[in-house]
């Protein structure tokens, strides 16, 4: 009778756990339920695998000088690629503004360090493989099955790239957090074929100067 209940108490506890996790990731059904995070707020407090798999947090990005945080799909994404190279043309005028730019998307540090070598990507790329920034910038939704089964006839295999199975994407967003941490800016769209002109980044850049 004492095993049981102690088995009953262990289950409990890792039932727990598990639904207090899934609340915590706050992954949409869809890209479109998405609630990403507005300017004023504050940047949430989290952590990233740089492409060496090196933990790096956030606060320590933007507690140097602004950053620009673009969220992506990943490096086998084309449309992502696209924009990559749009950002690669504009970074010159990004860090002339005294900021930097940082690429963040849920693949893994050894895919990440694949993408910037295959596209020599000037600036920092992140890894949130386990989608936890992702989630707390309100950007995480659920990729459903028949896309993935579209995606797999692609050759896109998100399990790989991610080296996890939550299946999670970032709708694409673009944020620009000062030094105290606060998003002064913030651009999103559930639409992953529609992304923000870098001139409207430069743009905004100019305003904090």
């Amino acid at each position: 009778m004492r095993n049981l209940t102690v088995w009953l108490l262990i289950s409990f506890i890792c039932v727990s756990l598990s639904t207090a996790t899934a609340q915590e990731l706050k992954i949409a059904s869809d890209a479109k339920s998405t609630h990403p995070l507005k300017i004023g707020q504050p940047a949430p407090e989290v952590s990233f695998q740089d492409i060496a798999g090196k933990p790096v947090s956030l606060a320590s990005l933007h507690a140097k000088l602004p950053i620009v945080l673009v969220f992506f799909r990943g490096g086998w994404c084309p449309f992502c690629t696209k924009h990559t190279q749009e950002l690669i043309k504009a970074y010159p005028r990004i860090k002339e503004f005294g900021a930097e730019l940082y690429g963040v998307s849920p693949d893994n540090p050894e895919s990440s360090n694949a993408n910037v070598d295959k596209n020599s990507i000037p600036f920092p790329i992140l890894s949130d493989a386990d989608v936890t920034a992702i989630s707390a910038f309100g950007l995480a939704f659920e990729v459903d099955s028949d896309t993935l089964q579209r995606y797999t006839g692609f050759g896109i295999d998100l399990e790989k790239a991610s080296g996890k199975t939550h299946h999670a994407l970032p709708i694409p967003a673009v944020y620009i957090i000062d030094r105290s941490g606060k998003l002064v800016f913030a651009h999103s769209n559930p639409d992953y074929r529609q992304r923000l002109d870098t001139k409207t980044i430069i743009a905004e850049l100019e305003k904090l100067k």
